[in-house]
């Protein structure tokens, strides 16, 4: 068998094993788009779905130390024949450029073909186990990376926009937004990160950002607003030790306001 057709067979018995795919973008970087791609997977995992996350931010990956698998090598399937993603739970497994990297501060200089080329290679040389869920992290912009998984994955379920309040960012997502309707494919909604900072002190939240136009933008494009969630020190101290915030801080607000997130998305995508 030729190396091609063998390899486009493997991209096609991996798809056959997706049943959802749901890609997160953001207009621009820093809006904490990673932070919410992995914790909409560990929700998702958390309600018992079977999920994968894949990074394809080729130049600034940071789903190893989101997910605390830096240095982990990839399993073999079982015929010994494949590498697969790392797994983090018996029901989540992980797929990122990261773990290729033999440092972590070593960088990938590559032009869009090449990108193109080692995404479609994360679904034809690699072994997917039977996913419920798909989630998949790109980076920020509408550039080669959410085109080539778009046009790889064949069908996408929806988008989920992350974005910070103030207009700098809104008129970036607005970019994400046209993106994916020119792709035709469907907006879950949309995630505003970092709205307010909630005093220790005397609970008064204040605003960290100025800009008030995201209402605009859900009301003149129909978007559901998925969650708002407070700018929360303990974010940055799950972030850095790999721990999943939904599940560590299932009590405070912003985790509980992600979970009701992964409940609408569910609602969205099976009901459909």
């Amino acid at each position: 068998m030729e190396d091609n057709e063998k390899k486009e067979q493997s991209l096609k018995a991996n798809l056959q094993k997706i049943k959802h795919r749901i890609v997160v973008m953001s207009g621009k970087g820093g809006v904490g788009k990673s932070f919410i791609a992995v914790n909409l997977a560990y929700g998702l995992a958390l309600q018992g779905k079977k999920v994968g996350l894949l990074d394809v931010d080729i130049h600034g990956p940071s789903l190893a130390k989101l997910m605390n698998i830096e240095g982990i090598p990839f399993p073999i399937n079982q015929a010994g024949d494949m590498p697969m993603p790392v797994k983090v739970l018996s029901n989540l497994s992980v797929l990122t450029v990261a773990t290729m990297l033999q440092a972590e501060d070593n960088a990938l200089i590559w032009r869009g073909p090449l990108k193109m080329a080692l995404i479609k290679q994360f679904f034809t040389d690699f072994e997917w186990e039977e996913l419920d869920y798909l989630i998949v992290d790109c980076p920020p912009g509408t550039g080669d990376e959410p085109l080539s998984v778009i046009q790889t994955l064949e069908h996408v379920d929806g988008t989920v926009m992350v974005t910070t309040p103030q207009d700098v960012a809104l008129i970036d997502v607005k970019k994400s937004v046209s993106f994916s309707e020119k792709m035709n494919v469907p907006i879950l909604g949309i995630i505003e990160n970092m709205k307010y900072f909630v005093c220790p002190h005397c609970q008064k939240p204040t605003n960290i950002f100025a800009g008030n136009k995201i209402d605009e933008l859900i009301f003149e494009k129909s978007i559901d607003l998925l969650a708002e969630l407070e700018l929360d020190p303990n974010i940055g101290i799950a972030s850095d030790k790999g721990r999943p915030y939904i599940y560590d801080y299932n009590k405070l607000s912003n985790a509980e306001k992600l979970m009701e997130a992964v409940l609408k998305i569910i609602a969205k995508v099976e009901i459909a």
